[in-house]
Formats: structure tokens, C-alpha cells, sequence
């Protein structure tokens, strides 16, 4: 039995929703730590930049003048710049850690509860950032109690959210893998929606094995199934980066199970709609655009979310002027740069420039396509 307290309605289908540009609330706090006034212009791209030492830990310090920031391989200007530290200002990182009941496979859910409940003990229950616990489901996204940094509340909260796991193999066929696929992606429309209100960047960790990759089902995909991919993919791109939004992918992986690396075959950047296949929507691939990072730690998932959390120390705010698209729809990759030795950054892989939706309500979503087999 479900419980019937649902924070979100089942949204739209992602392809009938058009590209809009989401802005979080700026707090008092946020804005006083700005170094370089962010000049409003409707060229100006803004994106979250994190940078980190050799052992993961946020590099605190660094300034304007320690950034290039490259657009489709040519340096920009920047026009703005702030550096954020969470241990300064309450509201700048908040951090969602969502409970994969649609693809989770029965051997692991109590394995993964149990890892989730370690987390929240952790220190005493005290966590270090405003975090908030959500379980996306066949029906929709359920959300307890709102955030909070009090962990053993929150595990009282975790323990008591009934079980709703939906059977997973490979027995339920292509159309079944389907379903979990339009399931996953309208949870994670949910979430995002919801998110990209919240003020400061928002760190959204989904602990599952991510959903089907449809791999196989390339060569049946017609105009209409590549243009509902395109449109998921060039909305949730510039969504998550319009809102602060960075994806983690904390793959509670065991042995047996298919490769968990399969994803990064799909990691370059899809420019036209002839090549937007269904794995280019993998939960691994979308993290790893948005900012964040793809985790297979196996049965540590507590290590996996702690890698994850060093994201959540210190971050930068960088924004630029970007250059006028030819265009609708035009991929613009990222890529930023410091001269700083032992310092790695990552941001976003980029954003689609002057965004259009195609196909309108004919788009095909994936329980339509033909069923060739499954990944």
C-alpha cells in the first residue's frame, strides 16, 4: 500500500513541457558575497564551477583572475563572478538524497535503506547541509518533511516510508524497461521542478542503479521517439544548469549485475536530433553533464554520498558573455580552466543556446517505440 501523501502531482511528459528558465531566489547572504556585480543580460550564461584537490576537498581562495572559461573552444569574458562557502552561508548548498523505489532491484533495498540510515547517523545525526529525502516511485515522487540538518529525525521520517519497489528483470520485457524509463524521468522532472525554487545550489543525489539504458532500441527509433529524446535532453540540460542544480548518481553496484560503466560510451555531447538516442537519457550521463559525478561504490553507498557531500564545501559562480547561437537548439560545450597546480575543476558539460522545442505534442516517448530488446 502506498502512502497517499504526495508532495508532487505526476508531472506533464517532459516533451510536451517546453524549455523555460527557472531562477532561484537570491538570499541576503548570497548577495553580499558576490565579488564582481553579475550584469543582467540575455546573453549571459551563469554556471557553478568546483574546484578540488587531489583527494576531492574543496579548494577555497581561488579568484576571477584564476579561471578561463572556454565556449566551444574559444576563452569568453566574464562578466560576473562570486566565490560561495557553505560554512559562511546557510542557504548556499541544499542537498536532496532521493530513494530509488521504480529500479532498485530487491536484493539491495534493504542494503541501501540500511547505508541510508547510516548516513543520517553519522556525527550524531548532525549533517553538515539543509537535506531533504525523497523515494521516486511508479506513481510519483514522495517527499518527507521538508529539509532539515537534524539526521535522526529525518531517519524516523526514512523508516517509516512503506515499501513500493516495483519488481525488476528482464522478464518484464521491453515495454516494462520503457515504463521505468518515462517513470524515472518524470520523477526527476518532479524533483528538479521543485528544486529549482529553493535558493543556493542544490545537490540532487539518486541512489539506485539508474534506469533502463534502451540500448538496443536504436535502429527502430523513429523522427518523432528522436525528437522527445532531444527536447528531455536540451530541457533538463539547461534546467539543472539554470537552477544550480548538479546530479549525482550513487550506483549501489553488485557483482553479477550488467556493466555499470556502459554509460560512458554515451558521455559525448548530443548536437542534432538524429543522434539522440535513449542512453544519451541515462541517470549516470545526465550527472555527469550537470555537474556532478556518476558513483559506483558497490555496497559503501555511505562512501559514495560522502564523495559526493565534498562538492557541497565551496563552489564559484562564474558568469560570461555568450556568444550570439546561428541557431535554435545549438550545443554549446564548457570547459574551464585554472593555471592553479593540483587543482581540478568541473562544471557543466554545456548548454543549448536559444532553446526550441520540436515536434510539439507528436514527440513519442519511450513505451511507443518497437521492442528490439533491452539493456
Amino acid at each position: 500500500m502506498r502512502s497517499p501523501g504526495w508532495l508532487f502531482r505526476p508531472a506533464a511528459s517532459l516533451l510536451l513541457v517546453a524549455p523555460t528558465v527557472l531562477f532561484a531566489p537570491r538570499s541576503q547572504a548570497q548577495a553580499a558575497g558576490a565579488e564582481q556585480p553579475q550584469t543582467v543580460q540575455p546573453n549571459n550564461i551563469t554556471i557553478d564551477v568546483v574546484a578540488s584537490d587531489k583527494l576531492g576537498h574543496p579548494v577555497r581562495g581561488l579568484g576571477l583572475q584564476d579561471f578561463t572559461v572556454l565556449d566551444n573552444g574559444q576563452a569568453v569574458k566574464l562578466t560576473g563572478f562570486r566565490a560561495v562557502d557553505s560554512s559562511t552561508d546557510p542557504d548556499a548548498v541544499r542537498v536532496v538524497l532521493v530513494f530509488d523505489e521504480i529500479n532498485n532491484d530487491l536484493s539491495v533495498v534493504a542494503r541501501v535503506r540500511e547505508q541510508m540510515g547510516e548516513f543520517l547517523k553519522q556525527d550524531g545525526g548532525k549533517l553538515g547541509y539543509p537535506t531533504a529525502i525523497a523515494a521516486m516511485t511508479e506513481t510519483g515522487v514522495q517527499m518527507m518533511n521538508g529539509y532539515s540538518q537534524d539526521g535522526n529525525v529525518m531517519l524516523a521520517s526514512f523508516q517509516k516510508l512503506p515499501s513500493s519497489i516495483r519488481l525488476v528483470g528482464r522478464d518484464a520485457g521491453f515495454y516494462g524497461a520503457a515504463e521505468r524509463v518515462e517513470d524515472s524521468l518524470r520523477c526527476l522532472d518532479q524533483v528538479i521542478s521543485y528544486e529549482a525554487a529553493q535558493p543556493g545550489r542544490k545537490l540532487v543525489l539518486i541512489v539506485g542503479p539508474g534506469w533502463p539504458m534502451l540500448s538496443f532500441a536504436g535502429v527502430e527509433e523513429t523522427d518523432r521517439q528522436l525528437e522527445w529524446n532531444f527536447n528531455t535532453i536540451v530541457r533538463l540540460t539547461n534546467i539543472m544548469r539554470e537552477s544550480h542544480i548538479a546530479l549525482y548518481s550513487v550506483d549501489p553496484f553488485f557483482l553479477g549485475r550488467t556493466d555499470p560503466f556502459y554509460y560512458q560510451g554515451y558521455l559525448k555531447p548530443v548536437k542534432k536530433v538524429n543522434q539522440a538516442e535513449y542512453p544519451y537519457l541515462a541517470q549516470q550521463v545526465l550527472a555527469e553533464h550537470s555537474g556532478g559525478r556518476a558513483l559506483t561504490e558497490g555496497t559503501d553507498i555511505v562512501g559514495g554520498i560522502n564523495t559526493a557531500l565534498h562538492d557541497a564545501g565551496a563552489y564559484y559562480e562564474l558568469t560570461f558573455e555568450a556568444p550570439a547561437p546561428d541557431k535554435a537548439n545549438e550545443f554549446h560545450a564548457l570547459q574551464v580552466k585554472t593555471d592553479k597546480p593540483g587543482v581540478t575543476v568541473r562544471t557543466n558539460a554545456g548548454y543549448y543556446a536559444q532553446p526550441e522545442p520540436l515536434g510539439g505534442k507528436k514527440t513519442t516517448p519511450p513505451s511507443k517505440v518497437p521492442a528490439p530488446g533491452i539493456r
